[in-house]
């Protein structure tokens, strides 16, 4: 294989069923993808495992891109694969395990007073979101009604309201942001 190969002409060959071309491809960005993962979760025991799922999805994802369908710039591409690769381990970030040979320490439960007050709070915030959202425009009401209680994305409630996309993404996050301010809570300090 011709080490001095392009990336776009290892893809080409990628795509064309040359595994050799891909090797290439490994070999010249794994310590790279390798160091850009260990900065972004800090753990060298990682490392392996998240670069070669990296490559492996950069693999499929050539392979079953439809045909003329290729990454611009390839290093980029494979960063962001990378990336999301350590997005995804960092959201599911596996809980530390215990040493068998250690005692845990015994964590007391909830008071029943404490599980009241926490079911009081949110009961209380709860009355405030609804009304807050009562407090909505209908038009406004109607589209978090779509997003959020009917599941539909932001393309398909555009689709239903006649509106671009575009204002429907703004005008949810307008109507996020207050939503957020109105029931932020007091500091205690506005409350004397």
């Amino acid at each position: 294989m011709d080490a001095n190969a392009s990336d776009a002409e290892l893809v080409e060959k990628t795509l064309h069923g040359d595994t050799q071309a891909f090797h290439e491809l490994t070999v010249r960005y794994y310590r790279p993808v390798a160091g850009f993962i260990f900065k972004r979760v800090g753990r060298p025991d990682l490392v392996e495992d998240l670069a070669q799922e990296t490559f492996l999805e950069a693999l499929k994802a050539l392979k079953s891109a439809p045909f003329g369908a290729r990454p611009r710039h390839f290093s980029s591409w494979l960063f962001g694969i990378a990336h999301n690769r350590c997005g995804k381990w960092l959201r599911r970030k596996r809980p530390v395990l215990f040493d068998p040979d250690e005692v845990p320490d015994q964590t007391t439960a909830p008071s029943d007073q404490a599980l009241l007050e926490e079911l009081e709070e949110q009961q209380k915030q709860m009355a405030e979101l609804e009304l807050n959202l009562q407090r909505l425009p209908q038009e406004t009401r109607r589209l978090l009604e779509l997003k959020h209680r009917l599941g539909k994305t932001c393309e398909e409630i555009a689709a239903e309201t006649g509106q671009p996309v575009g204002t429907v993404k703004s005008m949810l996050a307008r109507t996020y942001k207050s939503l957020r301010q109105a029931l932020a809570p007091v500091p205690k300090e506005a409350k004397s």
